[in-house]
């Protein structure tokens, strides 16, 4: 038993390394001759058929056809409205990701700081030639 582990321990092939004798070799048999049979479906295609699929639901008296990812954003509208704070949360998320609010423009003391600044640094920048390049200072 403590030669097994021994043996083990004291292997050249460390953690995540393999012995080159066991790889695969290049233009032999593939280690998996059946693969993925053509025609199956990723993850990705099975979601958008799953989500994408047009279904016809009965909203406010009125018969709609609308995908199941429509139908999830209006059921979770409708909870947020009726005062679900999960849905209003998700609601709120999908508000700031998708209709974040517009910023407000600086108010006119804001400018006027901000121009201040600017004359100051471009007559510190003419005084003291700290961008100008080497050839724009000899000429």
């Amino acid at each position: 038993m403590d030669e097994e582990k021994k043996a083990l321990k004291s292997s050249k092939w460390g953690k995540g390394k393999t012995d080159p004798k066991t790889w695969w070799k290049k233009g032999g048999p593939s280690p998996n001759p059946m693969g993925r049979p053509k025609g199956t479906k990723n993850q990705k295609t099975l979601y958008k058929e799953a989500f994408e699929q047009k279904i016809t639901v009965n909203m406010d008296g009125k018969q709609k056809t609308m995908s199941k990812k429509e139908l999830g954003y209006h059921q979770v509208a409708q909870k947020a409205a009726n005062g679900d704070l999960k849905a209003f949360q998700i609601q709120k998320e999908l508000d700031e990701r998708y209709d974040p609010p517009k910023a407000a423009p600086p108010s006119p003391e804001d400018s006027t700081a901000d121009y201040a600044t600017l004359e100051a640094w471009i007559e510190l920048r003419e005084k003291f030639h700290v961008f100008k390049k080497k050839d724009e200072a000899d000429g």
